[in-house]
């Protein structure tokens, strides 16, 4: 007898892992010669999926799945700004330099063009969605878990990863302290990086762990990535981190059952008792890191206060349109650790607006699985959407998110997963009764109801 071998069909899930196991293993600062940050192997993958789209979809063998058009549509508001920001920078006489860098703007312009389309338009079962969203999971906690590796050795894997071909974006590598403690990157350029795709993923991790779906799994395959993600947050001694994690817990764990709310609130106390313990001196850093905040004594957040005002005379210049997505690089003029601030900068008020459509999308569409949900294993899940977009709205004013590939891939990943779940339940969801109508559609009435009337049990 000939064997038979289960064979897939080459599909976007496949891909997207594909595009998730680049975008996580190889460091974010190695990069092909010439591309600059925006050069990853992860992104030339997305860009080269998204051909595979447009042929699929143009020889008729996919067709974007229905009610997933927002998360599409709100990108178009986007690449419009986008656009607009361009020919404003060609037009105003630039520098060689910002125009290499509005054409690398471009370039990522595509790639979250890409995850938005293949994710939202190319997945057309729901199966297969559940499977890549519990792959980035798991691919984040294995990054996680490269993060305890820098804490504890005082090191960083990445610097001793060399692969032919690709050279470093960022000029010197180094490790970077706070008081006595080296905060890890793991894989990711920088640790405020590092912090903010964790707390991005770490909603979908604890629903995960909870479905339903998967009990029949060991408690450890369940926690794993919780425990790791969580655990590794407080690692990067970053405020963007621990506003993340506190963002996660205050959406989520109110919707909790009272023994499920209860028991959370013992375990992160136990974890605080733990972290005091294994790593003397790391909660005491942490708080003073946040009381330094609120009394503005911080030099990190005075250096940003500076920045506000002396962005003020670019913003001016070109305050609808920009100066180009990508021009407005360090080497030229300053940081501005603040997303909003480089998208006034780059794209000015249309941009700004596009980049708040965006974030809402995201929590609009959260809010939306919730409402519509049937079961509440997917209203959990609607609820991990909207924490994780309201952690990029939060963490967007923290550094500036979007240079960063890693937490800018993520971001567009979720943004598009919400509305094709959004597409999912909608099309489950039971049509409403109306005038016209009073009586369930004969395909949504239960066995019962199907039965004459005489037949039926007596109530």
């Amino acid at each position: 007898m000939r064997r038979r071998t289960r064979h897939r069909e080459l599909d976007a899930t496949a891909l997207l892992t594909g595009y998730l196991g680049l975008a996580f293993f190889i460091p974010s600062n190695l990069t092909l010669p010439g591309l600059g940050g925006v050069g990853t192997p992860a992104n030339v993958f997305a860009l080269l999926a998204l051909f595979w789209y447009l042929a699929t979809w143009l020889t008729g063998r996919i067709r974007p799945a229905p009610g997933t058009r927002l998360p599409r549509v709100v990108m178009w508001l986007l690449a419009v700004s986008v656009l607009a920001s361009y020919l404003a920078n060609a037009s105003r006489g630039s520098s060689h330099k910002e125009v290499l860098g509005a054409d690398r703007g471009l370039i990522g312009l595509l790639v979250w063009v890409s995850l938005v389309v293949l994710i939202s338009a190319g997945i057309q079962d729901r199966a297969r969605l559940d499977v890549l969203l519990r792959r980035a999971v798991v691919m984040g906690a294995v990054v996680a878990a490269i993060g305890y590796y820098d804490f504890f050795t005082a090191t960083n894997i990445a610097e001793k990863i060399s692969i032919p071909g690709l050279q470093s974006s960022v000029a010197q590598i180094t490790t970077l302290d706070r008081g006595a403690f080296t905060r890890p990157r793991s894989t990711t350029a920088q640790p405020l990086e590092f912090g903010g795709m964790l707390a991005l993923l770490l909603p979908f991790a604890i629903q995960q762990a909870f479905d339903p779906a998967r009990a029949q799994l060991t408690r450890w395959r369940r926690w794993a990535p919780v425990a790791l993600m969580g655990g590794a947050l407080p690692l990067t001694v970053s405020r963007t981190s621990i506003i993340g994690a506190l963002i996660v817990v205050l959406v989520m764990v109110p919707r909790w059952k009272p023994q499920r709310r209860w028991t959370t609130f013992g375990l992160l106390l136990g974890s605080v008792a733990v972290f005091k313990v294994l790593v003397p001196g790391l909660i005491g850093t942490i708080t003073t890191l946040f009381a330094s905040f609120v009394s503005n004594s911080d030099s990190s957040t005075q250096a940003r206060t500076v920045k506000y005002s002396a962005i003020v005379p670019y913003l001016e210049e070109h305050p609808l349109f920009g100066r180009g997505l990508g021009t407005f690089t360090p080497d030229l003029y300053f940081f501005t650790d603040n997303q909003y601030m480089l998208t006034l900068a780059e794209m000015g008020l249309l941009g700004l607006l596009a980049l708040l459509a965006l974030f809402l999308t995201g929590i609009h569409q959260g809010g939306a699985i919730r409402r519509l949900a049937a079961d509440e294993s997917d209203r959990e899940l609607g609820q991990a959407f909207f924490a994780s977009a309201l952690v990029a709205l939060v963490s967007a004013a923290t550094f500036d998110a979007l240079s960063f590939p890693m937490f800018a891939g993520m971001f567009f990943l979720t943004i598009a997963a919400g509305g094709s779940y959004l597409g999912f339940i909608r099309r489950a969801a039971p049509e409403p009764r109306n005038v016209e109508s009073p009586c369930l559609p004969t395909a949504q009435l239960q066995p019962a109801q199907l039965q004459p009337a005489h037949l039926q049990p007596a109530p």
